[in-house]
């Protein structure tokens, strides 16, 4: 017998949609409970809860559509930051935590969604917690059940199951307050506790009910707080007030009120501020070339937009017209088509009917819409005998890959704008490792004659600290004056001076108590001395060395603390997932001023580096190991991930052959960053970015050199990946 199925049964299952609503601690939740829900792949939330004793301040990012990760600060305001009151002041006790959950299964038409987490297991387990939980949707309810550990478990209505397997799991330490390192205490404990209950979407738009049981009775706090605790059964109202807003107002342990506010993004969504720069140039079999045009000669490429945000003028200045030149050579036409879309011209190559072009795309983020760009400036004004240009993409002086585009195709998918034709066009598109024959093409463009040129910009700028003891916000507000000199292709010298508009870090006081030399520990005396500044001030060379072989030497101001000399050598097969480099410097301490002093401390720091593009979803993953600048010996682990808007979130972890105890607080070196593309908020197309990075403690071992440039990140944009991926906007 041969068993049917019908359409409607075969169809996928499409579950009732269930908003990702935050809980008190800031992951998708209920209210002090989780839930095995997420929200859409590469969504941020920031936010405030409030229950007494505690005020959270949180920041939750899915990483993937399988990985939530919390990052978050606690208050507690009845204890004070330390036992010495002198010490502590009137500020309360602070608490960082950082939380994991991870999708096992997607929910099915009739198997529940779960999910395992882990609640504050590397900070310094304030509410150290592990669980495993499942949803199943009814319509517009939604219900939850768990198995909590630790902190959710206090109630523990029945015994830990993994203490049939071993009695290893009998005992859960007691908070120590000593935090940032992976404890042995995950899934411990001689109870667990059970949990559970119900989301309602009411009918009300945006308005959603939650009640919960909630498995802690407050009695087991930290820091000695037993707080009372009238009622197990926890209720809320979550509304959203904008699409980016959530406010929730929750009723708990029988006689508190909590308010929790919540703001969103997504990082895959593409949505950016009005651009007005020229736009396209139209293009066509009879494209001839343009009127007779005196362009300024652009700028060197390998320094704009990528440290100014101040974007020069793409509007060519027209001459008289008695006194206009004709442009008469194809490559003189093609350099004034180029400059008004913010390529640079560096050399060309005509024969037949296909044209060798090596440019820099100044402009464009998304880099199929700057060789769409470029592509069309230069078939605007070829003979139509030229039916194939190919593209030598040239990045920080570096030749990195070439990219041949058929006309015909072009103008096929740019009349579509979208589908079929574009996606033929991808196909039509060849993607092949850099000539060599820049310096020796036929046609060398003006930039040659531009060199050496300077460029600057002025922009403000802030420094802060959270979380110490002199106070959780400390501050230095800035103006910078950036500032650069290109002398000849991939060569310059770059610099930055910063000058003090307001602090408050008269304020630290705290210094370090570090055994290892105090590379990165004295930031108090480097904050405090060096508000009026000279952040950095270096030279730096790239060039080519073979196919697939690329190098980058540099010295000078290299960064805050540190001056020196030092190099890197990168192979990075074309087209290749994989990457090879290695690198060394030779510094010197600066002074606390960040002037020109240079203290005794002297030392080489190097690593030897691997990298490898993981397939889907952009993430990155490298591993260094070598040298760090306190002269300790190990690898660093790093994992980011680019989403659609072009912004990349990452996360590090480094461990050396220094002990946990000797390190100090924290146990070993790690942290997150941040990179945000200056595109999304200008109304002018630019390809530099704004970095932050967070480090829950700042700390000796394990600390690395700031390198400017670096070949990795030189060498990325330009892969034939990141064409595929970007293609949809060839022809914005």
């Amino acid at each position: 017998m041969i068993a049917t199925v019908s359409p409607a049964t075969a169809a996928t299952f499409d579950p009732y949609p269930v908003p990702a609503l935050t809980d008190d601690f800031g992951g998708v939740g209920l209210i002090q409970t989780p839930t095995a829900r997420f929200s859409p792949d590469g969504q941020l939330s920031a936010g405030y809860n409030e229950v007494a004793p505690y005020d959270r301040y949180f920041v939750t990012l899915q990483a993937t559509s399988w990985l939530e990760a919390t990052l978050r600060y606690t208050s507690v305001r009845n204890r004070l930051y330390s036992d010495v009151p002198a010490f502590s002041g009137n500020q309360s006790y602070k608490d960082r935590g950082f939380d994991l959950k991870l999708k096992l299964l997607g929910e099915g038409r009739i198997r529940p969604a779960i999910a395992l987490g882990l609640r504050d297991f590397v900070g310094t387990g304030l509410f150290s917690s592990e669980y495993l939980v499942a949803n199943k949707s009814f319509g517009p309810f939604d219900a939850s059940f768990g198995i909590g550990w630790g902190n959710l478990a206090t109630r523990g209505p029945i015994r830990n199951p993994f203490t049939y397997i071993s009695s290893s799991f009998d005992n859960r330490p007691t908070f120590s307050g000593s935090g940032g390192e992976f404890s042995n205490t995950y899934f411990k404990g001689r109870r667990a506790g059970l949990f559970g209950g119900i989301q309602y979407a009411t009918p009300i738009r945006g308005l959603t009910l939650k009640v919960e049981y909630d498995p802690n009775n407050y009695q087991s706090e930290a820091l000695g707080n037993r707080l009372r605790d009238r009622a197990p059964v926890n209720a809320a109202l979550d509304y959203q007030v904008f699409s980016w807003l959530h406010a929730a107002a929750s009723f708990e342990r029988g006689d508190k009120v909590g308010l929790t506010f919540t703001a969103t993004t997504n990082f895959n969504r593409q949505t950016e501020a009005p651009k007005y720069d020229p736009p396209a140039p139209p293009i066509g079999v009879d494209a001839q070339p343009t009127p007779p045009t005196v362009l300024s000669a652009p700028p060197p490429a390998q320094k704009l937009a990528a440290e100014s945000p101040v974007m020069p003028s793409a509007t060519p200045t027209r001459a008289p017209a008695p006194v206009a030149p004709v442009l008469t050579s194809d490559g003189a036409r093609v350099q004034a088509a180029l400059s008004t879309q913010g390529a640079t011209l560096f050399a060309a190559n005509f024969s037949g009917n296909s044209a060798e072009l090596f440019v820099t795309q100044n402009r464009f983020l998304n880099v199929a819409t700057g060789l769409g760009r470029v592509a069309r400036a230069a078939y605007s004004v070829l003979p139509a005998k030229f039916t194939s240009l190919t593209i030598v993409f040239v990045e920080n002086g570096l030749r990195i890959m070439a990219v041949t585009v058929p006309r015909e195709g072009l103008i096929e998918a740019v009349d579509a704008r979208r589908g079929e034709p574009v996606d033929a066009l991808l196909k039509q598109t060849e993607f092949a490792p850099p000539p060599a024959g820049l310096d020796n093409a036929e046609y060398q463009g003006d930039v040659r004659k531009a060199y050496p040129h300077f460029y600057y910009a002025l922009r403000p700028g802030l420094k802060t600290t959270f979380g110490r003891p002199e106070a959780f916000v400390l501050y230095d507000a800035f103006a910078a004056f950036n500032g650069g000199l290109s002398i000849s292709r991939g060569l310059g010298i770059d610099g930055q001076f910063t000058l003090n508009l307001a602090d408050n870090f008269d304020r630290l006081r705290l210094q370090s108590d570090s055994s290892l030399p105090h590379v990165r520990t004295d930031i108090a005396q480097y904050l405090s001395k060096g508000k009026t500044a000279i952040t950095h001030l270096q030279a730096d060379y790239n060039f080519n060395i073979a196919p697939n072989l690329y190098g980058h030497a540099y010295g000078g101001l290299l960064e805050e603390m540190f001056a020196g000399v030092g190099g890197e050598v990168l192979w990075r097969p074309y087209n290749s997932s994989f990457a090879l480099g290695i690198e060394g410097a030779y510094v010197a301490q600066r002074g606390y001023d960040q002037l020109f002093d240079l203290r005794q401390y002297r030392t080489f720091t190097g690593f030897v580096s691997a990298y490898y593009t993981l397939p889907g979803n952009h993430v990155d993953a490298s591993v260094k190991v070598g040298r760090y600048l306190a002269r300790d010996f190990g690898a660093t682990f790093e994992l980011s991930r680019r989403f659609e808007s072009g912004v990349r979130v990452g996360a590090f972890a480094t461990f050396t052959n220094i002990s946990a105890a000797r390190f100090g607080e924290g146990s070993f070196d790690k942290g997150f960053y941040l990179s945000i593309p200056l595109d999304l908020l200008y109304t002018r197309h630019v390809r530099s970015s704004i970095g932050v990075e967070y480090r829950p403690l700042i700390r000796d071992g394990g600390a690395q050199l700031i390198v400017r440039q670096p070949l990795i990140g030189t060498t990325d944009a330009m892969r034939e990946g990141n064409f595929d991926r970007d293609w949809d906007g060839l022809t914005n």
